[in-house]
């Protein structure tokens, strides 16, 4: 597991990022869950050039969904910088990796980690989301119920009080 901390530019508030990554792969599974427990955000990268990659992304949806009830999501397509170079129809396409989000109520972009390409936009993106969603679940968490009724006092003691 690779671990980074990453101090970023948010909407002109500055954030620090913790960053830690399994590679999706399976001997990291197990401990994932773990890490998810604590997570604000997800950035869940496949590569376009690999339908495996990406029909994989669903079993970490889940595994998520599993450790955690709120996360910001944001599903990404990674190497699109070799999409033009493969035959038509042989990487996962635009439209499906949209709707894979979609799905789960995720965000979505492509990048290309080689060449730069909206990497930094897509933490961003999640940057943005997370703090969104910390936003909710501050204003719910601090709103008084009306119907909510208060349990009545009772004392043990002789004197009835």
């Amino acid at each position: 597991v690779d671990f980074q901390m990453k101090r970023m530019l948010v909407d002109g508030e500055t954030t620090s990022l913790q960053i830690w990554d399994t590679a999706g792969q399976e001997r990291f599974r197990s401990i994932a869950k773990s890490y998810f427990r604590k997570a604000h955000g997800v950035l869940l990268l496949y590569d376009v050039t690999s339908e495996s990659s990406f029909l994989n992304v669903r079993a970490w949806v889940d595994e998520i969904q599993e450790s955690t009830d709120e996360v910001a999501l944001c599903v990404v397509g990674n190497k699109v910088d070799l999409r033009e170079q493969l035959p038509a129809g042989s990487c996962v396409s635009t439209s499906h990796g949209e709707q894979l989000a979609k799905a789960y109520g995720a965000l979505f972009c492509e990048t290309s980690a080689k060449d730069g390409t909206n990497v930094v936009e897509a933490v961003l993106h999640l940057a943005r989301e997370v703090k969104k969603v910390g936003n909710l679940r501050c204003r719910s968490e601090s709103r008084v119920k009306l119907n909510q009724t208060n349990p009545k006092k009772t004392f043990n003691s002789c004197c009835g009080r």
